[in-house]
């Protein structure tokens, strides 16, 4: 139970940070929220449950194969990866806008969801976290029981799918209710909650390659 309890907490954290650090779906959920309203937001904060299928897939089924001293440098790199992401996390909160100023007319409902799928499919960004943070969280989780391997990426799902969908509700509603100084606070705190997961990875990993 105690590895469950930890995988699902080290999912949910990430999951937060990503939910709302600066991104093009970020983007793109706000953008179809002030277009189409909150239906249409609600639709492309979904995106990653669709598109990152293909990238979960994949890079799950080569890292199982790999040995525990991969895993375990694989690992290290990515603790590095979530620090050096955190600290930009934190730069960027510093100019970060809820207003993209784009104006126009929204697409149909399934357009916007394509769309978005397809950005995050062709992103480097689910591809480089899978493959350096949370592929070897999860098999080393999962390694310690299965629970613990589901726990990690469900929690990481729901904060960053659900996460996304919160900013929308909020855009939706009006920007009175989340100013770009809130906004901007929010992504200091996810940044140094990255920099915090990223230490404890280092940890983690680099303790099973001494």
């Amino acid at each position: 139970m105690t590895g469950a309890v930890a995988a699902i907490l080290t999912g949910l954290g990430i999951g937060l940070a990503a939910g709302v650090s600066p991104g093009p779906l970020l983007v793109l959920v706000i953008t179809s929220t002030l277009h189409g309203g909150l239906r249409h937001g609600l639709a492309v904060a979904a995106a990653p449950l669709l598109s990152d299928l293909v990238v979960v897939t994949a890079v799950l089924l080569v890292l199982r194969e790999l040995g525990p001293d991969a895993l375990g440098w694989l690992g290290v790199v990515g603790g590095v990866l979530v620090v050096l992401v955190g600290v930009q996390t934190v730069r960027e909160a510093r100019t970060a806008s809820l207003a993209p100023g784009v104006a126009g007319a929204a697409p149909p409902l399934r357009t916007a969801l394509r769309r978005a799928v397809l950005v995050n499919l062709f992103s480097p960004h689910p591809w480089l976290s899978w493959i350096t943070v949370l592929g070897p969280l999860t098999v080393s989780f999962w390694r310690g029981g299965a629970p613990a391997g589901v726990a990690v990426v469900l929690g990481f799902y729901l904060t960053l799918v659900g996460s996304k969908a919160a900013l929308a509700a909020v855009v939706a509603r009006g920007r009175r209710w989340l100013t770009d100084t809130g906004y901007r606070r929010t992504v200091t705190g996810a940044g140094v909650v990255l920099m915090v997961l990223g230490v404890v990875m280092l940890v983690e990993f680099g303790r099973h390659l001494v």
